[in-house]
């Protein structure tokens, strides 16, 4: 009964969190709170269950379509109309994204708000639109559309997806009126997540405005062994090459799309399980990659489970896995076992959703969506000869594999031809509903899927499908788009990379930026894209795009630091037209004459006014003639563009040029595309990584010296011996911080002042963050050793091994009973400098944490780049003298003497002293007082007496009850060890006893 009252109390409280705002509040959210994952799931199986078979079969396509016309005519509205597809896909290729200019997201959006209202009231929409005549002609007219009605039936909304991958064309779709973001590589670059989270804070935020709900991205491929000549190269598409820091970039970008959008935007992860080690792209053949199930999960997978660590619907955790066309040899460790592509392979496909990091977040409603299904590499893999397609089977094997949502795109031989395209798609929905009908096995795995993908949608839109909630306001766009470019601006900032020489190096070879009477020329690799078949072309950067830049930061409107007439701009167009003119001198153009506009008097010939049409080889050849500085604006190496290859070129061809100027060049793309020897020819190389306006203004900051080149490639860098698994090793010159915690809280910074524990106690110890070369924190699971010194003993073992978390390791040390001086320091690969740990243990335990030098603050440096790259650089100038940073003294060596231990010693004097007592004793004693026979004495007890204390101070067999004793054990030992020598040497006889034994024996 004396428990009752706490019981009570118990219940009241429980009672009270049940119906606090709180708890209701989260209950209803559905984001965090499990019972309301269960909800969605309840209300998705009610769902389901009032679906028709066509409705059930259409919710697991998401197709694609040609064009911005939703009327009752076009393809688009019959198939949500009648066919009720579960989602569609906007692509600039098909024409459904116009203008590429500030009006592109009014365009979107409509066309976003359009589609949905087809979706959700149906056959109504389309009569309204018809009589509208808003979609043109073929909706104008009612005699075009169809006669048939559409079957009234649910209203479910569409998903509506897009590629948004940021650097623009051609993987990020909306080109015009939005957020230029940056690549994953740039972001990579800065090795910030929280640079990653605000760009997919920025993505999530104006994907929600236009009405746009699924992300197909971002990509976490690895990028373990870049191979620029494959033509699978990502390129800048992922976030790097190390596997622990695309996760982490991949799960901070996932957090950023899911709160910037309100929870109304779903992310599919890609390419599952990953393509970072394929050979070949998708629109050639399937690729095969040589690896085993354990190598994937240390690299290829680390990523995704980053991603699908949680239920679905928390903000850190992606919606859906796209899976890519890949097949694995020795995938289940016999490497003469080859899958199908995983994405049509379900032992394969389901071996992966089993092991645990992807199980449960595949039970909490986790979406498998197939990469698109009509790709040359699926074509090929049905029929390698290229006659027939099974657009059927593809379907099917697509989603018995596993997938929920079929993408389908390119469903014909022709990629061209749409019509034979939309002929396959309703060939198979028509196909799928009648297997539905005939084939249990069909139907349960197909409820299983549109379960998932109706849990999306309702989780989507917090369970209300009210054309009110689901459609959106464009009068809002002004102030939810291009809201945080200046974000984008530091972002690149903080990413452009000095990729060669090192950062001493570039002091000398660029002592001052270009000055007002330096001849600048800029060559720039102009590349064009169209947001639509229509739209007019434009470059991905534009041939003066760096040279306005410069002129804006540093010209007479700006600094005033440079001058119009000094810059010259060309394309690698021109500089191929120049080396393909040879070696030798380009001969001026002869002047033709050209008649003047004025009418001659009566009687006069007409006036000749000499014209020069001055040829790019020939201004190309003026230009570098009289240039001190060579900037080169580049993207990456591609077979099919042979203008890119245009610095190659020149510098293996005409290695003159640019001996006698200083030569930059800035990677708007990945960086590893130049070898070492061209590398060698360059006075600087930067990785710039993204080819948006924000880096154009980062790189002119760059040429003039205003900016600090903080970031780190993310990526292997072969030609300047950059590699990422050396550079995330623990940094060997840094002290490790090492703390104590107390109460779950650390000390910082260590104190002095010891404290008081008993044997047996626990101590938890704490590493400080653990920095690589980059100066960042080192990827999670890298060992850390936990060592114990005896510095009695000088015996030194590893206590433990721990895996770092967040660059951080813990390990719980129990205080053992045993005397000692103890010493506990943390090493890390090269690493091996630690705040200290001391121990002593005696009759009690002090522990005192020792600081042998402050850790230093580390910084991102480039510090794994060469030290030295030749390069034929100008005449030197005068340089500013580099006071080096004085390096701190060592630390005085010094003999720390703890408390017990000076009892202990004092124990052991005052043993000693008390066997020398017993011997002098024992000598007069026998009544002859012989000084031989008390040195004799003195000298057994002092070898016995610390013969038996060592016995003792090792902790050896049958010494533990001693440790109670404290420093009395000292006395004990040595005393008994002392009394046990005497009487061993007082029974040895001297040396005139064995004079006289042996006389005996001879006589």
């Amino acid at each position: 009964m004396a428990k009752s009252p706490r019981v009570i109390i118990i219940f009241l409280y429980l009672l009270s969190m049940l119906l606090s705002p709180g708890a209701f509040t989260q209950a209803q959210d559905g984001v965090q709170a499990d019972g309301e994952v269960r909800d969605y799931r309840a209300q998705a199986q009610a769902l389901l269950d009032e679906l028709t078979v066509t409705e059930k079969v259409g919710q697991l396509f998401l197709v694609t379509f040609r064009g911005t016309s939703t009327g009752a005519g076009d393809a688009i509205t019959d198939l949500v109309l009648r066919h009720k597809v579960g989602g569609v896909v906007l692509l600039a290729e098909n024409d459904n994204i116009q203008g590429g200019g500030e009006e592109t997201p009014l365009q979107v959006a409509a066309l976003t708000n359009r589609l949905q209202e087809i979706a959700l009231v149906g056959e109504a929409a389309v009569v309204t639109d018809t009589i509208s005549g808003e979609d043109g002609d073929a909706a104008a007219d009612p005699a075009n559309a169809e006669t048939e009605a559409a079957e009234p039936g649910t209203p479910i909304p569409l998903l509506i997806a897009t590629q948004q991958e940021g650097d623009g064309p051609p993987f990020s779709q909306i080109r015009g009126g939005v957020t230029e973001l940056p690549s994953s590589m740039a972001v990579g670059a800065t090795w910030q997540p929280s640079y990653a989270e605000e760009v997919g804070r920025i993505s999530g935020r104006e994907m929600a405005a236009l009405g746009i709900n699924m992300l197909l991205g971002p990509s976490l491929d690895v990028l373990e062994q870049p191979n620029p000549s494959s033509p699978s190269d990502l390129g800048v598409r992922t976030f790097g090459g190390d596997p622990y820091w695309v996760g982490l970039m991949g799960r901070a970008y996932t957090t950023g799309v899911h709160d910037g959008a309100d929870g109304r935007v779903a992310l599919v992860a890609r390419h599952f399980p990953g393509r970072g080690s394929s050979d070949r792209p998708l629109d050639e053949e399937v690729s095969t990659v040589r690896k085993s199930l354990e190598q994937l999960k240390q690299v290829e997978l680390a990523p995704f489970f980053a991603v699908t660590d949680g239920e679905p619907g928390l903000g850190s955790v992606t919606d859906g896995l796209l899976v890519t066309h890949i097949r694995y040899q020795g995938f289940q460790g016999n490497l003469r076992d080859t899958t199908a592509p995983v994405s049509f392979d379900p032992p394969a496909l389901q071996t992966l959703m089993s092991l645990p990091e992807f199980s449960a977040w595949r039970q909490e409603g986790g979406i498998l969506v197939s990469d698109a299904l009509g790709v040359r590499a699926v074509q090929r893999f049905y029929d390698n000869s290229g006659q027939e397609f099974p657009h059927r089977h593809v379907a099917k094997d697509a989603l018995l594999a596993g997938n929920d949502l079929l993408y389908v795109d390119k469903f014909a031989f022709e990629a061209d031809d749409f019509d034979s395209q939309l002929a396959n798609l309703l060939d198979t929905i028509t196909w799928f509903q009648e297997r539905y009908l005939t084939d249990p096995a069909f139907q349960q795995r197909t409820d299983e899927a549109v379960l998932r993908v109706l849990e999306l949608k309702l989780r989507l839109y917090d369970g209300d499908f009210s054309p009110e909630n689901v459609q959106i306001d464009p009068a809002l766009l002004d102030e939810q788009l291009r809201q945080r470019e200046g974000a984008i601006l530091n972002l690149a900032q903080d990413a452009i990379t000095l990729i060669s020489p090192s950062q001493g190096e570039l002091q000398e070879r660029l002592p001052r930026p270009p000055g007002p009477g330096d001849q600048i020329v800029i060559f720039t690799d102009v590349r064009q894209g169209q947001q639509c078949s229509d739209c007019t072309p434009q470059p991905y950067i534009s041939q003066t795009s760096l040279e306005e830049r410069i002129m804006a930061l540093y010209g007479p409107e700006g600094s005033d630091q440079i001058t119009a007439e000094h810059i010259t701009s060309f394309s690698f167009g021109d500089l191929t037209e120049f080396l393909d003119a040879g070696p030798g001198p380009v001969p001026p153009p002869t002047p033709e004459p050209e008649l003047t506009e004025e009418t001659p008097e009566p009687g006069e010939s007409p006036e000749a006014t000499p014209t020069i049409d001055y040829s790019p080889e020939f201004q190309v050849q003026s230009a570098l003639q009289s240039a001190e500085w060579i900037i080169f604006v580049t993207l990456d190496v591609t077979p099919n563009i042979a203008d890119s290859y245009a610095l190659k070129r020149l510098l293996a061809e005409r290695p003159d040029i640019v001996r006698n100027t200083r030569t930059l060049v800035f990677s708007y793309d990945a960086p590893y595309y130049l070898d070492t020897t061209e590398v060698s020819k360059l006075t600087a190389y930067y990785g710039v990584f993204s080819k948006q306006s924000a880096f154009i203004d980062a790189s002119a900051r760059v040429l003039f010296q205003e900016a600090s080149l903080r970031g780190a490639s993310p990526v292997d860098i072969s030609s300047v011996d950059y590699h990422l698994f050396e550079v995330t090793q623990p940094d060997p010159a840094q002290v490790i911080d090492l703390f104590l915690l107390r109460d779950g809280s650390p000390e910082a910074p260590p104190s002095e002042e010891p404290m008081e524990l008993v044997v047996g106690d626990t101590l938890r110890l704490r590493t400080g963050v653990i920095y690589d070369h980059n100066g960042q924190p080192v990827p999670d699971g890298t060992p850390v050793q936990f060592i114990q010194q005896d510095r009695l003993q000088g015996f030194t073992s590893v206590i433990g091994e721990r895996p770092t978390q967040n660059g951080v390791a813990e390990i719980d040390y129990v205080l053992e009973a045993r005397t000692g001086q103890f010493r506990i320091t943390a090493a890390a690969g090269e690493a091996t400098n630690s705040q200290q740990v001391d121990v002593a243990i005696g009759d009690n335990v002090r522990v005192v944490l020792v600081t042998l030098t402050p850790a230093p603050t580390p910084l991102p440096t480039n510090t794994r780049f060469p030290t030295s790259t030749p390069s034929p650089s100008p005449t030197p100038s005068p340089t500013p003298t580099v006071t080096p940073t004085p390096v701190p003294p060592p630390p005085e060596p010094r003999i720390e003497i703890f408390l017990p231990d000076l009892f202990m010693l004092l124990g052991v004097i005052g043993g000693l002293s008390l066997t020398a007592l017993a011997a002098v004793f024992i000598t007069r004693l026998t009544g002859n007082g012989d000084p031989h026979l008390l040195v004799r004495l003195v000298g057994f007890g002092f070898v016995g007496g610390l013969l038996l204390y060592n016995y003792f101070a090792l902790d050896l067999p049958g010494t533990e009850w001693l440790s109670n004793l404290g420093s009395l054990a000292a006395v004990v030992t040595t005393g008994l060890g002392g009394v046990a020598g005497i009487l061993v040497g007082w029974r040895q006889p001297d040396q005139k006893e064995l004079s006289r034994r042996q006389r005996s024996a001879g006589d």
